[in-house]
């Protein structure tokens, strides 16, 4: 029922609404809220079944938790045809017959297509779940699948680029875990095609001239890993397949929210006949406009960029564990190509390292004036869907064991991963005892950083220069004089570039390096040294024939002992 009312008031024209109009995006947000509430609830007590007055809806394992990302999705995504797909799409989740799923996602693909032959090819996406999962022609069917919606995801300029995504991967999830294993070969295809569609978003991401083509190429190049990861876990016998099922699982979750809230910054209304002479964040944009913006923009990219403690070190170090015991207990030639399906996605990594690169490196260019630049209480207020989900995402990087409890059914494993306070905070796995804790990597780098601190306030060390106080000019006691124009003394605040605070913080910035406090007390502390050396061996030459009998007496004595 609250789909239906969040599609209604998607589409109805702001003349029906008459005053309730300007209050559409807020009724919306608390709609999609209650969404992703009563998901979340229905998650984590396993509700399952459907109704029995309408069976065409229902409720199983997978639903519920791609009804709380989409949750997310669609308070982002807002009004419009746009919102509308949304609903589609999780009414589309919610259904029973594999028939009312095609129509319901088809007709979602549809409204999301540009206008010409992707809004005729997008429909065939849909075919695999028309045809029975057994089927020879179901493996080429998903292959085509992964190849169409990671299209339809690179094309869009927004956060209604994950509903493609999101639809792939629950139908991949269903009919992998459905069938099995599967062939080598129709394997080797299925990981052909994911990484075909990684590679192409991670050349997106690096060639378009636009924020939003960057982002949605980086959205194209996640799709493609997830359906490597996915295809490993459910499809193949290795021995690591939980732990590329969990590596998914965590990667549908603080990546999943980081993305969303970095394609919400950098959307753009454009078409791409239109980003030939425009600059690389719209006009529009809250980073251009808006400090929060570039505030949440820079959150946005550490947390996608895997350093450790946030999501993305979650699932990179998944991913390793997963390969090491997937190449011990796998043949020789299988082992072969386990390691060599990683190398692979370590590339493809950094291909999206390098996107994010360029973002914030636009980002921190200075920045261009506009005379349409709304004000800053505004752009505070439409940063804040990014701001939600950033910090949901920072909590199910710091809790991974209560998320990996609440979306467990969203892919089938060999055994149910249930809540336990104990392990709120960890990533572990059901079949081994090897686990991974982020907050200890937090409360490492927290020692570290107060450590740096303190030895720096210590020692006087700064990495960056100080302002010297600007002080009157001394004029013998005569008044100081200033003409019409010209004030005594200005000061110039202007953005440190990265090059400025390397030379800063190495010591070379306007100054040798000999004269660098660091380089000074190294020489005096290596002076010390080297006299408390020469000391030394004075004394030892001094008592040289004394230390030649104490060793001769100790070699004998140890002799003796030795000898018996």
């Amino acid at each position: 029922m609250l789909l239906v009312c969040a599609g209604v008031l998607s589409v109805l024209p702001d003349r029906l609404l008459r005053q309730v109009a300007p209050w559409r995006p807020e009724i919306l947000a608390v709609l999609w809220g209650g969404i992703g509430l009563l998901a979340v609830v229905g998650a984590s007590l396993r509700v399952e079944g459907g109704v029995s007055w309408f069976p065409v809806f229902g409720m199983d394992g997978p639903t519920l938790p791609m009804l709380v990302l989409l949750a997310f999705t669609g308070g982002v995504i807002g009004k419009g045809y746009r919102g509308l797909a949304c609903v589609l799409t999780g009414l589309a989740f919610l259904a029973l017959s594999p028939l009312v799923f095609g129509l319901l996602s088809g007709t979602a693909l549809v409204m999301l297509a540009d206008h010409g032959r992707q809004g005729v090819c997008l429909p065939a996406a849909i075919i695999p779940a028309c045809i029975p999962a057994d089927s020879p022609l179901s493996p080429p069917a998903l292959c085509f699948m992964v190849l169409l919606l990671g299209w339809a995801v690179s094309s869009q300029k927004g956060p209604q680029a994950l509903l493609p995504a999101g639809i792939g991967l629950f139908l991949l999830g269903r009919l992998l875990a459905e069938v099995g294993v599967l062939s080598p070969i129709d394997q080797g295809l299925l990981l052909l095609s994911g990484g075909v569609v990684a590679l192409s978003g991670g050349v997106q991401a690096l060639r378009v001239s636009s924020a939003s083509g960057v982002a949605s190429g980086l959205t194209s190049a996640g799709f493609g890993a997830q359906v490597l990861l996915l295809t490993l876990a459910l499809s193949t016998s290795l021995e690591g397949a939980e732990q590329f099922r969990t590596a998914t699982l965590l990667g549908m979750g603080a990546p999943f929210l980081a993305l969303l809230a970095l394609l919400w910054l950098c959307k753009s209304e454009a078409t791409d006949t239109d980003t030939a002479g425009q600059p690389f964040f719209s006009s529009g944009s809250l980073v251009v406009s808006s400090v929060a913006g570039r505030m949440a923009l820079s959150a946005a990219l550490l947390m996608l960029s895997g350093l450790p403690p946030l999501g993305g070190f979650s699932v990179l170090w998944c991913l390793l564990t997963a390969g090491e015991l997937a190449a011990v207990g796998a043949q020789p030639v299988q082992a072969l190509c386990t390691i060599l399906v990683l190398v692979c996605s370590a590339l493809l990594m950094v291909l999206g390292l390098f996107g994010l690169m360029r973002i914030g490196l636009e980002a921190l260019a200075p920045s261009r004036k506009d005379d349409g630049v709304m004000p800053q209480a505004a752009n505070a207020m439409l940063v804040l869907p990014s701001v939600v989900c950033l910090a949901v995402a920072a909590g199910v990087a710091l809790l991974p064991g209560g998320w990996l409890a609440l979306v467990d059914h969203l892919f089938v494993g060999t055994s149910s991963r249930d809540f336990t306070w104990a392990k709120v905070a960890t990533v572990w796995f059901v079949d081994t005892a090897v686990s991974f804790t982020p907050a200890f990597c937090v409360l490492a780098l927290s020692v570290c950083v107060g450590a740096v601190v303190g030895v720096g306030r210590v020692l006087r060390l700064y990495p960056f220069s100080h302002g010297t106080a600007v002080r009157a000019e001394w004029c013998d006691g005569a008044p100081v004089l200033t003409r019409a124009g010209e004030s005594v003394a200005e000061t110039e605040e202007s953005s440190a570039q990265i090059w400025r605070m390397l030379t800063v913080f190495l010591g070379l910035d306007g100054k040798n390096l000999a004269e660098w406090p660091v380089v000074e007390k190294t020489q005096a502390g290596g002076h010390y040294l080297q006299g408390l050396l020469f000391k030394g061996v004075a004394w030892c030459e001094a008592q040289g024939m004394v230390l030649i009998l104490l060793f001769l007496g100790a070699g004998l004595f140890l002799g003796l002992f030795a000898g018996k």
